[in-house]
């Protein structure tokens, strides 16, 4: 792994009007020791001739811009080819709508430097929609309501005052490794971020920066949002229990200790979904 450098990964399928803004705010970023790794997960629009646009640009800047073209499998497919690549001493992921703030890396990695025995730090996100002009409006800022709090590996399974983003995070790929030797996560359509951010905050503390480090583009009235049916949200919850549950599985050793994960787990989806067929139950007329 090349010391201080930080790998931001990003899978990516059709970003071809979008992933200007990520790669522009990474080229604005105030650290410097930087590999990028873009995974084009099979795009069938112009993203790879955007990327490619960017090139010299990231060789001007001494960055490291790892480009790789797939077949179209997934983001969680993507983000396995990507673990392969990375040289950084420290992770971050994000998405290709999204961006990060100017300072954000060199905040995160000031941090890790100074507290050698945290794995992990994560910052503030804020949420914002943009209209056909691309003005941004800002929805909300999402920081943490309990910052003393160091030890989250449960927090992140019960969800309890932990936004679960990529981009808010940054964690050390040598803890991460520790808890994940394969280099590969469990492939789910329902995303990656909790496969990523277990193994590298198991039995490990993770810090807190009060700053906007991401900046999260929300899909107002998109289909996700809007036009969920009752069956794809049970499926929805299936596939968080099921990303949960493997990821436990993989990195927890100790019989005793994964039990009581596993039946957290079970428990928290169990009355989800009870909870959310008595309350469709009740409206169904509505």
């Amino acid at each position: 792994m090349k010391k201080g450098y930080v790998s931001i990964v990003t899978p990516c399928y059709n970003g071809e009007k979008y992933i200007s803004k990520l790669i522009e705010s990474i080229l604005r970023q105030t650290y410097t020791k930087i590999q990028f790794i873009l995974v084009n997960d099979g795009s069938t629009d112009q993203t790879e001739k955007v990327a490619k646009i960017y090139e010299e640009r990231m060789k001007q800047k001494k960055y490291i811009f790892t480009y790789v073209h797939t077949k179209n499998h997934g983001q969680a497919s993507a983000v396995n080819t990507a673990l392969k690549l990375v040289e950084g001493e420290y992770f971050v992921e994000a998405d290709a709508d999204d961006y990060f703030s100017d300072d954000a890396m060199e905040n995160m990695v000031n941090f890790l430097e100074k507290h050698p025995s945290f794995n992990a730090v994560r910052g503030n996100v804020r949420f914002f929609k943009s209209d056909e002009k691309e003005t941004e409006e800002t929805i909300e800022i999402r920081k943490s309501k309990n910052p003393e709090n160091t030890d989250l590996f449960l927090n992140y399974i019960l969800e309890e005052d932990i936004y679960c983003y990529p981009g808010v995070i940054m964690f050390r790929m040598k803890t991460f490794l520790k808890n994940n030797k394969d280099k590969n996560i469990y492939i789910n359509k329902a995303g990656q971020n909790w496969q990523l951010i277990l193994p590298a905050i198991y039995h490990s503390k993770t810090g807190y920066i009060d700053k906007v480090v991401y900046h999260y583009f929300v899909r107002v009235g998109s289909h996700s949002r809007t036009k969920e049916t009752f069956l794809s949200v049970l499926k929805r919850m299936s596939n968080h229990r099921k990303i949960l549950k493997n990821t436990i599985k993989k990195i927890v050793n100790d019989t005793d200790e994964k039990k009581k994960f596993l039946a957290i787990i079970k428990n928290k989806y169990d009355i989800r979904e009870k909870n959310y067929i008595l309350y469709k139950i009740r409206h169904w007329k509505d």
